[in-house]
């Protein structure tokens, strides 16, 4: 909460003054803060030092060059965290050059630098940030790149023209962080200068309303990732230069008008096996001529769909299988099982399972899973990564040959416990011949459970079992890999082959 702090004396007022404390900077230049009343302790907000005026600096040297906001501050010997970026903080500060905001401020105020004509090339909004205020960048000509890493930012601007970058008519490109889930609404409305460069993130679910409308820079085809289930009204609305539209395997929901009168559609492909729900003229304003392809084995899904079956041109040219190549990085350090082809729809696991002397470093796409569960949507070949491992025990088979009353009887088992781990990071996990049981000797009270997969990446087996133990008997012989989690992490520990004598 702002703090206004109004002195009369003898009877003429005194400057008004917007903040709570001021604090000078390393780099020259002054900053002000407000203490906002919240919930938690010792937090405040960078503001403007005047109240009085279009200048919110006048009478105050504005920053220069490059402004680095920090992420903590002490005053009257509290240290307060800095959280906020105050609304109109540094609006028509044509002097910054750059901006570096720390990982602790979660909102950018309305106008808060605006018209930062100084502002060049790149700008990146944080992880934590959740709201971005109306015009907060408007105007910042110079800006080229914004990098997007705001995981779940909720508000963006809010109509079309108070969007957060609005005026700045050198951004080409958007790149967005991998860990990004959703685009907010209006959030790059009627900017044509953006271009097809950057590619949307594997982890987005949600692309709000107007995200990208009016962005004839937007050329060629539209994939969207695979994670997307829903898209906002309007989000592409009139992107005259998309030429074909490809809507991912676990989409639920399409707004109204969210591709309309994208002219320049010629084809549009849908994977998604359960029809989704299509808003109010979703494709208004396509040529009559485009194409929908639909999965062939739900054509007759999307004919009895409300949403789909005044749709025209649906097609089945969309092949019901496809193919999954699983392999490793280094032929010698092990195997992928999964592989093949498959209908689409299908849910596959795919298994790595490591050579002695070799441990699992995660695929190459940067997903850690072993088993990994994938819903085949696409012709994909998977890479699993490899690294150098220190073998904890080695598997040895074992052939027994023994003789009685003159006949030779041939035994074959295998002396199991565990084999090849990434190094630095092993555990005693050890599969107890004798008592047919793998044993987790890990304290009670860090033990989170375990997961117990078969050699075709099938789980048959998950619990917190009794001190740590789970009984082999009933398991048939074949390959196992154990997945047992901590309140400290969670990896693959351990592959085993049990053999029942």
């Amino acid at each position: 909460m702002k703090r206004l702090l109004i002195i009369l004396m003898l009877g003429i007022a005194l400057p008004l003054f917007a903040f709570d404390f001021e604090s000078q900077r390393d780099e020259g230049y002054t900053l002000y803060f407000n203490i906002l009343e919240d919930d938690e302790d010792n937090v405040v907000e960078v503001t403007y030092p005047a109240t009085t005026g279009n200048n919110r600096w006048q009478g105050h040297r504005a920053p220069w060059g490059e402004l680095v906001i920090p992420a903590e501050v002490e005053h009257d010997g509290v240290t307060y965290t800095v959280v906020a970026i105050g609304d109109r903080a540094f609006s028509g500060c044509n002097e910054i050059t750059s901006i570096t905001i720390p990982s602790t401020v979660t909102e950018i105020g309305a106008y808060a630098f605006y018209q930062c004509t100084g502002i060049k090339d790149e700008v990146t909004i944080g992880e934590e940030i959740v709201r971005i205020g109306r015009s907060a960048f408007y105007g910042c000509s110079g800006i080229a790149v914004v990098h997007f890493n705001a995981v779940k930012c909720e508000g963006m601007g809010g109509t079309r023209s108070t969007i957060a970058f609005g005026g700045c008519r050198a951004l080409t490109r958007i790149d967005f962080g991998p860990s990004v889930t959703r685009i907010p609404d209006y959030a790059f409305v009627g900017m044509d200068a953006l271009n097809m460069e950057w590619m949307l993130p594997e982890a987005l679910e949600y692309v709000g309303e107007y995200a990208f409308a009016y962005c004839d820079g937007i050329r060629g085809a539209l994939k969207l990732p695979t994670g997307v289930v829903h898209i906002g009204a309007n989000a592409f609305a009139q992107c005259h230069n998309i030429t074909q539209i490809e809507l991912p395997l676990r989409l639920q929901q399409v707004d109204q008008r969210a591709f309309y009168q994208c002219i320049g559609v010629k084809e549009v492909n849908v994977k998604t096996i359960e029809p989704p729900t299509l808003g109010l003229e979703a494709f208004a304003g396509l040529k009559t001529n485009v194409v929908y392809n639909v999965p062939c084995i739900s054509i007759e899904r999307y004919k009895a769909s409300t949403s789909w079956k005044r749709i025209r041109n649906l097609r089945t040219t969309y092949p019901c299988k496809l193919d999954v190549v699983a392999q490793v990085s280094d032929p010698q350090s092990g195997t992928v099982r999964g592989g093949g082809t498959y209908e689409v729809g299908t849910q596959v696991s795919l298994l790595v399972i490591c050579n002695a002397g070799y441990g699992f470093k995660g695929w190459s796409d940067g997903n850690q899973e072993n088993p990994r569960n994938i819903v085949v949507s696409d012709t994909a070949t998977y890479l699993a990564l490899m690294q150098p491992a220190e073998i904890i025990h080695q598997i040895e088979y074992v052939h027994d040959t023994t003789y009685m009353e003159g006949k030779e009887i041939v035994t074959e088992y295998y002396e199991i416990n565990d084999v090849a781990e990434p190094i630095n990071n092993q555990q005693d996990i050890v599969y107890n011949r004798d008592k047919r049981r793998i044993e987790v000797p890990t304290d009670k009270n860090e033990l989170v459970g375990i997961a117990l997969y078969n050699d075709v990446g099938q789980c048959v087996f998950t619990g917190l079992p009794k001190r740590g133990r789970v009984n082999m008997r009933r398991f048939p012989t074949g390959s196992y890999i154990v997945r047992v989690s901590t309140i400290y992490d969670e990896t693959i520990l351990r592959f085993f082959h049990v053999r029942k004598r």
